[in-house]
C-alpha cells in the first residue's frame, strides 16, 4: 500500500490533540441542521467530516426519473449499471468499487440481499415514497458493518409526514424504442392527533424495446406513525414484484433468460427521548426475497433456479451529550438465510457492538471544526470476528473554505451466490475469504454564496476482493479472491446560485465529475485471469452537466448531459436527458410534463452484452390535493 496523503495524516493527528485541550464539563452539542444526512453518523453530529451527497424531495420531483434506479444516476460519483429501464434490475456501486461493496439502507435498515446484490434494489419503495436519498462515500464498516466498502446509500421514505390529508396520482406513457404504461398513487392522512398513515403504490408494464425484454413491475408500501410522549414510533412494510425477460443479464452464452422476483418487508423503529439527556432508538426489520430464474426461456426444464432469502436485523442505539458532543453506543444482531434449489440451504448469524463520539474542537466555536471517531466489532458465523475503526475530522480555514479528512476500514463477507452458485457459465467458490479495504481521503469545500465547489481525493487499498473471472470465452466464470488492489480517485462538484444566472433563463447550473484509476494489468494479475464481470471492469470516468431553467408560460426545464467510460467500452458513452413541466393550477396541484431519455438515440450497454433502449419520450400528468 502506498503512503497516505500527508494532508490527511496531519489533519487526523490534529483532531485528538485539539480535543484534549477542551474543558471536561459536559455541554449540549450544537444543533444539527435539518438537511444533515443521517447516514453519515450514528451520533448525529460532525457530518461535515464526511463526503456526503443528498438528493432532496424537491429535486426528485424535477428530474426525468420515475424509479429509484433512475434517480440514483443523478447523484455524483454513483455508478449505476442498468439491465433495463424503469428499475427492472440494476447494480449500484460507489468510487469504482464492486457493486457488492455498496451497502443500501431504507430508513437506516440494511436491505442487501444475502443471495446476491443483483437483488438489493428490488425494493418496495416507489419513487413518490422517497423523501430523500443520502450517499455516504468511503469505507463505513465502523458505522454499518459488512458491505460498506465503497460507501452507503440510505433511502429515506416520506412516511405519513404530510401532516394532513393529501393524495397524489400520477399517470405516464412512454414511447420510443419501447412503449410503456406507468402510474403511481400516494395517499397520506392524519387519522387523529399524533397518528398518521400513508400508502404508496406504483406499477409499470412494457412489451419491451426488443425481444425477450418485456417487463412488469409493481410496488406497494404502507406506513403508520404514532407520536408518543417519548417520541415517534413507526411501523412500515410493503411488497414488490418484478417479472422480466432477462436477455443476456448474466452472460451471453445463454442470452434468452427469464426472471421473476418478489420482495416483502416489515420494519419497526422508534426514537425515544429519555431522562438524563439519553435518547434510545430501537429498530427491527425483516426482508424476504423470492427469485425464480430460468437460464433458457424456450426450455425452462434445462436449467431453473428457485431461491428464497431472509434477512432479519435487530438494533438498539443509545445517545447522550458528552464532553460537548454526542456519544452513541449500540448493539446489533441478525440472521441471513437461503433456501435454494441450486445453492442449498444455508444460514449465518450476525452480531455487532459499536461506539461513536462526535464533537466540535471547541464548544465555544462549533463552526470552527470538529471530529468523529468510531469503532465497531462484528462477528459473523463461519467468518469469525473483525474490528473496524474510523476517524474523521474537519476544520474551517476561512473565506468559506472547509477542509476534511478521514481514514477507515471496511470488510465484506461473500454472498451465497459467490460461495455456492453453479450453472453452465458460472461457478462459485465455498473457500472464498472476506474482502477487506482501507480508505484514506481528503477534501476541500468552498462556499462563496454564489459559487460552491467541493473536491475530494481518496486512496482505497483492497485485499481479497471477490469477482467472477475467466481467461477465455470458452471458460465459465469462477468466483475468485483477488490479491492486493489499489484504487485512487478524484471527485468534484461545482454549482452556480440563481443570483449569478439572473440575466439568463437558467435557475441552476452544476457540474459533477469523477475520475478513478486502477491499473488493469495489476487487476488481471491479481485475479489470475484476463476477464472479469465486475471488479475487472471498473468505472473510470463519469461527469454530469446539469442545467435548470424557467421558461415562458411557467414552464420549468431540466437537462442533463452525462458521460461515462469503463475498460469494456470501445469508447465512452455520451447521453442527453431532458424534462419540461408546467403547473396548470396554483400550488403545483396539477402538473403536465414531457420527458426525454437518451435523446441522441445512442446505442450503448452499461453491462456488457445487455443493450439498453435508444431514444424514449414520455408524457405524464401529476395531480395532488
Amino acid at each position: 500500500m502506498s503512503r497516505p496523503f500527508p494532508f490527511v495524516v496531519a489533519l487526523l493527528l490534529v483532531a485528538p490533540l485539539a480535543a484534549a485541550q477542551l474543558p471536561e464539563e459536559e455541554k449540549a452539542p450544537a444543533p444539527v441542521k435539518a438537511e444533515v444526512a443521517v447516514v453519515a453518523s450514528r451520533a448525529g453530529v460532525e457530518t461535515e467530516a464526511s463526503t456526503v451527497a443528498v438528493l432532496t424531495r424537491q429535486e426528485i420531483e424535477r428530474l426525468p426519473a420515475r424509479s429509484l434506479t433512475e434517480l440514483l444516476r443523478y447523484l455524483p460519483s454513483v455508478d449505476v449499471r442498468r439491465r433495463g429501464p424503469e428499475g427492472v434490475q440494476a447494480d449500484v456501486s460507489l468510487r469504482g468499487a464492486d457493486y457488492n461493496g455498496t451497502l443500501v439502507l431504507v430508513d437506516g435498515e440494511p436491505v442487501n440481499d444475502p443471495q446476491t446484490n443483483h437483488h438489493t434494489l428490488d425494493l418496495d419503495v416507489p419513487a413518490d415514497a422517497i423523501e430523500r436519498i443520502e450517499v455516504l462515500y468511503g469505507t463505513a464498516s465502523a458505522l454499518y458493518g459488512s458491505e460498506a466498502v465503497g460507501g452507503v446509500i440510505n433511502i429515506v421514505t416520506r412516511g405519513g409526514g404530510l401532516g394532513k390529508a393529501r393524495a397524489q396520482v400520477e399517470g405516464r406513457y412512454v414511447h420510443g424504442s419501447h412503449s410503456l404504461d406507468a402510474g403511481s398513487l400516494r395517499l397520506a392522512t392524519r387519522i387523529t392527533d399524533g397518528v398518521t398513515v400513508s400508502v404508496d403504490g406504483a406499477r409499470s408494464e412494457s412489451s419491451g424495446f426488443r425481444n425477450d425484454r418485456e417487463h412488469a413491475t409493481e410496488a406497494l408500501r404502507a406506513s403508520l406513525q404514532v407520536d408518543t410522549p417519548l417520541g415517534p414510533v413507526t411501523l412500515a412494510g410493503g411488497t414488490a414484484s418484478r417479472a422480466f425477460g432477462a436477455y443476456a443479464f448474466y452472460g451471453t452464452r445463454y442470452p434468452n433468460q427469464q426472471e421473476a422476483t418478489q420482495t416483502r418487508s416489515l420494519r419497526f423503529s422508534a426514537d425515544l427521548l429519555l431522562g438524563g439527556g439519553w435518547s434510545l432508538a430501537p429498530s427491527a426489520s425483516v426482508r424476504r426475497h423470492h427469485d425464480d430464474f430460468i437460464l433458457e426461456r424456450s426450455n425452462p426444464a434445462f436449467y431453473r433456479n428457485l431461491h428464497e432469502t431472509d434477512r432479519t436485523t435487530f438494533r438498539l442505539v443509545a445517545r447522550r451529550p458528552l464532553l460537548g458532543g454526542t456519544l452513541a453506543v449500540g448493539a446489533e444482531a441478525g440472521r441471513d438465510s437461503i433456501d435454494s434449489t441450486n445453492l442449498g440451504d444455508h444460514a449465518r448469524g450476525r452480531r455487532a457492538a459499536f461506539v461513536e463520539l462526535g464533537r466540535p474542537f471547541s464548544t465555544a466555536a462549533p463552526a470552527a471544526g470538529g471530529f468523529r471517531a468510531g469503532l465497531r466489532a462484528d462477528a459473523t458465523d463461519d467468518y469469525g470476528s473483525r474490528v473496524s475503526p474510523q476517524l474523521a475530522a474537519w476544520v474551517a480555514l476561512g473565506a468559506g473554505v472547509r477542509a476534511r479528512a478521514s481514514v477507515g476500514t471496511a470488510f465484506r463477507v461473500p454472498t451465497y451466490t459467490e460461495l455456492y452458485y453453479v450453472d453452465p457459465q458460472t461457478i462459485g467458490n465455498p473457500d472464498l475469504r472476506p474482502e477487506k479495504a482501507t480508505n484514506v481521503e481528503a477534501g476541500l469545500a468552498w462556499d462563496a454564496g454564489a459559487v460552491t465547489v467541493d473536491a475530494v481525493a481518496f486512496h482505497r487499498h483492497g485485499t481479497d476482493l471477490i469477482d467472477f473471472v475467466r481467461s477465455s470465452p470458452a471458460e465459465p466464470y469462477r468466483a475468485t479472491n483477488l490479491r492486493t488492489v489499489d484504487t485512487r480517485g478524484l471527485e468534484g462538484t461545482a454549482s452556480l446560485a440563481p443570483s449569478v444566472l439572473a440575466r439568463t433563463p437558467l435557475t441552476g447550473l452544476a457540474l459533477r465529475a469523477a475520475f478513478y484509476s486502477a491499473d488493469l494489468e495489476e487487476l488481471q494479475a491479481a485475479a489470475g485471469a484476463t476477464e472479469g464481470r465486475y471488479v475487472l471492469d471498473p468505472l473510470r470516468v463519469k461527469w454530469d452537466l446539469l442545467a435548470e431553467a424557467r421558461l415562458p408560460f411557467r414552464i420549468e426545464a431540466f437537462a442533463r448531459v452525462s458521460y461515462f467510460d469503463r475498460p469494456s467500452f470501445d469508447e465512452g458513452v455520451l447521453l442527453l436527458d431532458a424534462r419540461l413541466g408546467t403547473a396548470l393550477l396554483e400550488g403545483n396541484t396539477l402538473e403536465v410534463y414531457v420527458e426525454g431519455d437518451n435523446l441522441g438515440d445512442v446505442r450503448y450497454e452499461e453491462v456488457p452484452g445487455v443493450p439498453l433502449p435508444g431514444r424514449t419520450l414520455a408524457a405524464g400528468l401529476r395531480l395532488a390535493w
